[in-house]
């Protein structure tokens, strides 16, 4: 009866179903190859595993065995496994391949190996591999169907509640005897174990990990500005440092325009119409363009003071005529075109790996675009960067591992599970073998030489099945992401600028990091955990993007003088305007929001 309301849901989407699995995904590094096998291939057995249940062992003749297990296994962390008939744990996993599937890299082998060694059986896995694309469109539909595998990589959140609750999936709550390395990243994770359980104690997925022991803060984008450092260095530029210093350069630049000295059409393009222009400026203001936790309470950026202002400030400039008009409406491709055709000389919006693209993209001798932090607002200090990861170890409530709540042997499962949070097996993932693919030392992890002397060491790791190249996971889907690891490999090379080192290279991931500092980590970086209802949460859902929706139309008529940004009789028609979208009474949304956070 506890499956019986998926039914229906079944018959409507059993159609898509069919015709989802069809489909190929992108090329992009979080898409799967479209060639990937999705055939069920059982797993070859390690044969030097050697089967034996990790429960205690007892010589009625002998008395008790004070044999110590061995390193490296269950048994040796105290977790007492039960005892398997035949020493084989048969399992079903379903996971999700991306651009190179896992299958037969030598990862993937030592993985098997190395969990059957920590388990003290044989594993006998039947793997049902979807390229990622497929894998997040029939996910839930396989979670409504109620028929799941024994074990599957999931992506979809706290959506997996309902699931626990309807026993389809496995309360991992229940065996955390079993637990031995995932508790130190909850503990670690800011919100600790209110950020992984439920309220009611119940855990029912393994949440993805990350893994910064460098104590990197960095983040990925609309960290910094992109400035075309060919032509600030011609002139005797460099990019700002505040924001008055960009005003002034803004006027230069456009002088430079004016004058024939540059080919440029505008001083500011935005690179993707699928995030506002104004993106790039709320941190400089400490707002955010959509419902965030601004360090004490939840607020909606767009009805602040501090938004008012940063639109106020757009508006001077758009009035200078320093402003792509068709900064709202070209789509990515669009402005790739515009900055690799010198359309503009500064990008205030954009992703991490945009200026390497745009770099190789163009066809102009000489031109480079670059990257600098954002400028300053001495009203409100350094500016907040979005996305700015956590220190140590953290989780990542958005993917993750779910086991069936049908499951045999569930203890086994839960520990191999844990195992991939080990140090050890984190290591391997991410690195891959000591003195083949890498090299340890005090000062860190290596690389070795073929590896970062190939013409993509992202692609060379990933032949290996290691997880950092971001395009191959080996393992089950998701074991924790080595931030050294990842940006050795993957992270691309881009021109940075700073005052002290002037014009040089580095990486998006260390370089937002170093010249922000921290003070730049945004207060909704680390927001208070939430304990909603259902009905809560659609509120809170329904809120960011409706309100949003409305809020980005007119904060363009804002900026562009259609509407008078310093009149307060149209100021506040926006506001009521923008409250007006929430289904739920806005404020008291708000409110609700703030009595249900669980601070630490």
């Amino acid at each position: 009866m506890k499956r019986m309301k998926h039914s229906i849901v079944m018959l409507l989407v059993l159609a898509m179903t069919i015709s989802a699995f069809s489909g190929c995904g992108s090329s992009s590094n979080n898409t799967a190859n479209s060639g990937a096998d999705t055939t069920a291939a059982t797993a070859t057995t390690a044969a030097t595993a050697t089967p034996a249940p990790t429960s205690a062992a007892t010589d009625s003749n002998a008395g008790t065995d004070t044999t110590a297990p061995e390193e490296g296994t269950a048994a040796a962390n105290g977790i007492v496994l039960p005892e398997l008939t035949d020493g084989t744990l048969s399992l079903t996993v379903s996971i999700a391949d991306f651009n190179q599937s896992s299958d037969g890299t030598k990862m993937q082998q030592l993985w098997q190996e190395k969990m059957e060694k920590y388990l003290g059986c044989k594993l006998d896995i039947t793997w049902q591999r979807t390229p990622w694309a497929d894998f997040r469109t029939n996910e839930l539909v396989v979670l409504q169907s109620g028929e799941v595998p024994d074990v599957s990589s999931y992506s979809q959140g706290t959506a997996i509640n309902e699931y626990g609750d309807d026993g389809i999936v496995l309360n991992i709550a229940d065996y955390k005897d079993y637990l031995y390395y995932y508790p130190e990243y909850v503990n670690d994770t800011n919100g600790g174990e209110a950020f992984a359980y439920n309220a009611d104690g119940s855990m029912y997925y393994f949440m993805d990990g990350f893994d910064n022991t460098q104590d990197i803060q960095g983040a990925q984008s609309f960290t910094g500005f992109a400035y075309r450092f060919d032509v600030l260095q011609a002139n005797n530029l460099t990019p700002a440092t505040t924001l008055d210093e960009f005003t002034t350069l803004c006027a230069s630049l456009q002088g430079l325009i004016d004058s024939g000295a540059s080919d440029a059409q505008y001083v500011m393009m935005n690179s993707t119409k699928d995030y506002a222009f104004y993106r790039g400026f709320v941190g400089i203001y400490h707002t955010w363009d959509t419902l965030y936790w601004n360090g004490s309470e939840w607020a909606f950026g767009p009805v602040e003071d501090n938004f008012r202002e940063m639109l106020a400030y757009l508006n001077t400039l758009w009035n200078a005529g320093y402003i792509d008009p068709e900064m709202g409406t070209a789509d990515y491709n669009a402005g790739t075109t515009k900055a690799s055709t010198g359309v503009a000389l500064v990008c205030p919006n954009l992703w991490a790996g945009s200026v390497a693209g745009w770099n190789t993209a163009t066809t102009i001798e000489g031109l480079q675009w670059g990257l600098a932090y954002l400028p300053e607002n001495t009203k409100y200090g350094t500016a907040w960067k979005w996305g700015s990861k956590q220190d140590g170890k953290s989780l990542n409530a958005q993917m993750g591992i779910y086991i069936s709540a049908d499951v045999a042997n569930p203890e086994y499962v839960v520990a191999m599970i844990d195992y991939q949070y080990s140090d050890e097996m984190v290591e391997m993932m991410n690195w891959g073998v000591e003195g083949e693919t890498y090299t340890a030392s005090a000062d860190g992890n290596t690389f070795s030489d073929a590896i970062m002397s190939a013409a993509s060491p992202a692609t060379e790791v990933a032949n290996y099945g290691i997880m950092s190249s971001s395009v191959c996971r080996s393992g089950i889907p998701f074991t924790p992401l080595d931030f050294s690891a990842m940006t050795s490999v993957s992270s691309i090379p881009e021109p940075w600028w700073n005052a002290t080192n002037g014009f040089y290279e580095g990486k998006y991931w260390i370089e937002s990091d170093a010249n922000g500092g921290a003070d730049s980590v945004s207060p909704y970086d680390r927001p208070p955990v939430l304990r909603l209802t259902a009905d809560e949460s659609t509120a809170k859902s329904q809120l960011a993007s409706a309100c949003e929706t409305y809020a980005r139309e007119y904060a363009y008529k804002f900026i562009t003088g259609e509407m008078d940004i310093n009149n307060d009789s149209d100021w506040n028609t926006y506001v009521d305007g923008v409250k007006s979208q929430a289904e739920e009474d806005f404020d008291s949304t708000l409110e609700m929001l703030n009595a249900n956070s669980v601070t630490n």
